[in-house]
């Protein structure tokens, strides 16, 4: 088996235990029991184009909520956040190289305004994610007193320096730290190759005609 298989393998195998996919493959189902063009196809294809939009914009909204109850949360909670921040890794890294792991498999990359949108709202969920699991997780030695308040906001202010200029806002204070902080600017540094290829993908080159 070339590399390339073993990659395309696992990035399934990580997107299988998705409970979106679940519920996607069930829609699937009943979509492609009906002829191509059909109406009971198209409005089975459009249940799973809103299921799709929906389950990203709700975790965008849900990572926000996350990231307002860390006060309440246990410090092992970290631990489905960063599942969720490589899930959506991998599900665009599914897209971007193989064409997988999306509503219509098969095209290497998914060049649409749509697609686009959807990625960056992911982005911006990353981000929470990451502050909610600094909050919970996060040790700094150099954190300004004006940023402790009722709820912290220098978790926030470490994820949105992170997310948008690959360096850490605070100095992490232990190795636990450092590692999260590591593992989102690679998370930023691969998604930004994600989304630079989408956007490359939809520009139309052509001669100058003369």
């Amino acid at each position: 088996m070339q590399f390339a298989d073993t990659v395309k393998a696992t990035i399934r195998g990580v997107y299988g235990l998705s409970p979106y996919l679940w519920v996607d493959s069930y829609l699937k189902k009943r979509e492609f029991e009906n002829t191509e063009g059909t109406p009971e196809q198209i409005s089975w294809r459009t249940k799973r184009l809103l299921l799709s939009e929906r389950y990203i914009v709700y975790w965008l909204f849900g990572s926000i909520i996350l990231f307002f109850l860390t006060p309440v949360l246990h410090v092992w909670f970290a631990i489905p956040l960063l599942l969720r921040v490589l899930g959506i890794l991998n599900k665009e890294l599914g897209v971007i190289l193989f064409g997988i792991c999306k509503i219509t498999e098969g095209t290497m990359v998914a060049a649409s305004g749509r697609a686009i949108v959807l990625g960056l709202v992911n982005y911006i969920t990353a981000m929470f994610l990451f502050a909610s699991i600094y909050a919970l997780t996060g040790s700094f030695t150099n954190i300004p007193d004006y940023t402790q308040l009722a709820l912290p906001v220098w978790p926030l202010i470490q994820a949105m320096n992170m997310q948008f200029t690959l360096s850490g806002a605070f100095q992490p204070a232990n190795l636990l730290t450092w590692s999260v902080c590591l593992f989102q600017s690679g998370f930023c540094f691969m998604f930004g190759t994600i989304v630079i290829s989408m956007f490359v993908s939809l520009l139309n080159i052509r001669p100058i005609q003369k």
